[in-house]
């Protein structure tokens, strides 16, 4: 297990409602999270819900615990410990790893350890939801902050460039013209650039299920361990094609990092672009920025490569895993908690509080009837968007072992594009050349 983690994940050595009253008194759990960042106005979200938890479970005590803020880190850090004998009990492991974890042999799959109530309380999950974290017709794991990307953009540079901010760019086409007519009052609007985005996996990876296109082969992963990713497949270029040609434009400006959330959400809300992509999770803080600034804010849904990719988006965020390693008495405690914590109730607090979207389809319902998304259209942009997806293998997601690396490969093709000179084409073929022998790799240690 420690040659398949070493070869994994690289960095792990730098890193030293249902019935909640089954748990047995006298037990500790730990919930491992990333939201424990000093400004991060989720993290006393989570606490309060924990708190609740434990005052109607006197016996259990539930330890909220932040490791790192990035989700790599705190999954290093988790089989670290889990390697030696010291796992956290529930860890947020990020959607991309489901693979990774389930390999790791350092989880219990949720499936296995709710009991029969909880299991049919489950049927109210969004199966789009459900379906990513379920391999070979198995949980592993329990849902909980999920999102997807969305387009922010900045209704008052709309106006002064001539664009109906009523009526945002949808499509890649779309989104190419009206950058035109940004940097056409781009000395006016004093602008750097007309969007931003991070340089990361995820976007593409949504451009493609879009396009009912697979991002690797046996079924995207799910019919059998992936061998070949999919990187010049004519959608990949399609999506690599329009973004070279916004950065070459001087349209699309990134901060310089790679996977740079913040930044990037950071140089939009300096007022340094007219539009931005980035993850609904961030939807409350954004808005909040965005009104301190005195900015007319505007989100829609995240532009389609083209009019007819109508598929339907994936799911980005994380779920909950349970430690193998905890004693039974834990394993139990941790269910319930989980199961508390995703409850309707729950799920609502925690969406209103955050931004990601509900997981279950009885919190839609009552916000809908309450007259939230009425009063919050924002926050109904995400719902609708995963609601209008088709459901199938190219939305589920795809389920890649050495996740983090192959991510990382297609990030730095993506740079050696924009940055490097290369064609979307060249830039394609390396990172698939890299990227199938690191799988041929991660499946000859595991048995694929």
């Amino acid at each position: 297990m420690l040659k398949l983690l070493r070869f994994a994940l690289p960095a792990l050595l730098a890193l030293a409602l249902i019935s909640p009253t089954l748990a047995q008194d006298g037990v500790t759990i730990s919930f491992a999270n990333i939201f424990g960042g000093e400004d991060d106005a989720r993290g006393p979200v989570v606490q309060e819900i924990a708190d609740a938890f434990m005052a109607a479970n006197p016996g259990v005590t539930v330890e909220v615990i932040s490791p790192a803020t990035e989700y790599t880190e705190l999954f290093n850090a988790a089989l670290l410990a889990a390697e030696q004998g010291s796992a956290p009990t529930i860890v947020q492991v990020e959607e991309g790893l489901t693979q990774l974890a389930a390999d790791s042999g350092y989880f219990t799959p949720i499936g296995q350890l709710a009991s029969a109530e909880q299991i049919a309380s489950l049927n109210d999950l969004l199966p789009t939801v459900r379906a990513y974290y379920t391999i070979g017709g198995e949980l592993y794991s329990m849902p909980w902050n999920a999102s997807n990307p969305v387009l922010y953009y900045n209704r008052g540079m709309f106006e002064a460039a001539g664009l109906d901010p009523d009526a945002p760019p949808a499509t890649f086409d779309e989104v190419t013209a009206a950058c035109q007519a940004i940097l056409a009052k781009g000395a006016e609007l004093q602008v750097a650039g007309c969007i931003n985005f991070p340089v990361a996996a995820w976007f593409p990876e949504q451009w493609m299920a879009m396009q009912n296109a697979l991002l690797v082969d046996n079924d995207n992963g799910r019919s059998a361990r992936a061998t070949q990713v999919h990187f010049e497949s004519d959608a990949m270029l399609a999506i690599m094609t329009w973004w070279d040609d916004l950065a070459a434009s001087g349209a699309y400006i990134y901060s310089g990092a790679a996977n740079d959330y913040n930044g990037e959400a950071t140089v939009f809300l300096g007022q340094g672009t007219a539009m931005h992509i980035n993850t609904t999770a961030g939807l409350a803080l954004i808005q909040g920025f965005a009104a301190a600034q005195g900015i007319d804010l505007g989100v829609a849904p995240l532009p389609t490569p083209s009019a007819d990719a109508v598929n339907g988006v994936t799911i980005g965020g994380a779920s909950l895993w349970v430690s193998a390693g905890a004693t039974p008495e834990e394993q139990q405690a941790a269910v319930d908690f989980l199961f508390f914590l995703t409850s309707t109730e729950n799920d609502i607090k925690w969406h209103q509080g955050s931004g990601y979207f509900p997981i279950r389809a009885s919190s839609i319902e009552r916000l809908t009837a309450e007259g939230w998304f009425e009063a919050n259209p924002n926050f109904a942009i995400a719902i609708n968007q995963l609601q209008a997806s088709a459901g199938n293998l190219a939305n589920a997601g795809a389920v890649v072992g050495p996740a983090a690396e192959v991510r990382g490969i297609l990030v730095e093709g993506i740079l050696s594009m924009i940055d490097g000179g290369a064609s979307p084409a060249e830039a394609m073929a390396a990172a698939k050349q890299r990227a199938d022998a690191v799988l041929a790799d991660y499946n000859a240690v595991v048995g694929g």
